[in-house]
C-alpha cells in the first residue's frame, strides 16, 4: 500500500505563487498524481506523490515524499535532488524548474522551421554546375539580397547588433556572388541563412517565410532546370 505524501492545499496554493512568478502561465498546468518508491536511509517505500506538469511542453516537477525529480534539469534533462522532507527545499528547487521550464517554452524550435523548409537544401546538394555568375545575374544576386535582407529587418524589432550581423552577412552573400561558382555561392547562402535564424533566432514562422522567400528569389537562377524550387 502506498503511503500518501502528496502536497497539502496550503502547500499546492504555495507552488501557484511561484509559478505566478517565476513561470509559464498558471493555465499551461495541471495537477496529478503518480505511485514512486523512494529509499530513505537503508529502506525503501511506495508514496503516492503529487505532479506538476506544463502541459505544452510535457515538463514536469514530481514532488516525492523524500525527493524532488524535475525536467528539464539544470545540468541534465531530468534531474534527481534528495531535499531531506523540507518542504521548504522543495519550494526552491520547484522555482528554479520554473525559470527553467519558461525558458524552454518560450525557445522557438528553429529546427522544426529548418527541416520543414526543404527547398534550398535539395538545391544546394543538387547537381548544379559551379560556372560563375554573368554580371547580369550578379546584379539579379544583389536585388534580391536586399528584397530578403529587407524581409528579416523589417518589424523585427533587433537590437543594433543583430541589425549588424545581419547586414554583414547579406554584404558577404552579395560579395562572394562575384567570385564564386554558383554551386558553391548556393551552399555558403544555405548555411548563411541558417545562421542568421539561429544568430538571431528568428520565430519559426519568419524562419521558414526567410527560407521560401530565398528558394523563390533565386529560382532562376537554378531552380527551373533543376525542378528542385517552385
Amino acid at each position: 500500500m502506498a503511503t500518501d505524501a502528496t502536497l497539502t492545499t496550503r502547500e499546492r496554493n504555495r507552488i501557484l505563487e511561484l509559478v505566478n512568478e517565476y513561470g509559464p502561465p498558471p493555465t499551461e498546468f495541471q495537477w496529478s498524481e503518480k505511485r514512486q518508491e523512494e529509499w530513505s536511509g537503508a529502506h525503501s517505500a511506495t508514496y503516492r506523490v503529487s505532479v506538476l506538469t506544463h502541459r505544452p511542453t510535457g515538463y514536469y516537477c514530481i514532488f516525492g515524499a523524500h525527493t524532488v525529480t524535475v525536467s528539464p534539469g539544470w545540468s541534465r534533462k531530468i534531474q534527481w535532488i534528495g531535499h531531506e522532507d523540507s518542504f521548504g527545499i522543495k519550494e526552491d528547487f520547484c522555482a528554479k524548474w520554473l525559470v527553467l521550464a519558461k525558458a524552454e517554452a518560450e525557445t522557438p524550435d528553429l529546427w522544426a522551421s529548418i527541416i520543414d523548409e526543404k527547398s534550398l537544401s535539395k538545391a544546394a546538394s543538387s547537381t548544379v554546375d559551379n560556372q560563375p555568375f554573368t554580371l547580369s545575374e550578379q546584379n539579379l544576386i544583389a536585388t534580391k539580397l536586399d528584397e530578403i535582407k529587407g524581409h528579416i529587418l523589417e518589424g523585427q524589432g533587433f537590437a543594433a547588433d543583430q541589425a549588424e550581423f545581419v547586414e554583414e552577412r547579406f554584404a558577404y552573400f552579395k560579395e562572394s556572388s562575384t567570385r564564386m561558382g554558383r554551386k558553391d555561392w548556393l551552399n555558403v547562402l544555405y548555411g548563411g541563412l541558417i545562421t542568421v535564424i539561429v544568430g538571431v533566432a528568428l520565430a519559426p514562422d519568419v524562419a521558414k517565410s526567410l527560407l521560401r522567400l530565398a528558394a523563390t528569389a533565386f529560382q532562376s537562377l537554378w531552380g527551373m532546370a533543376q525542378g528542385y524550387l517552385p
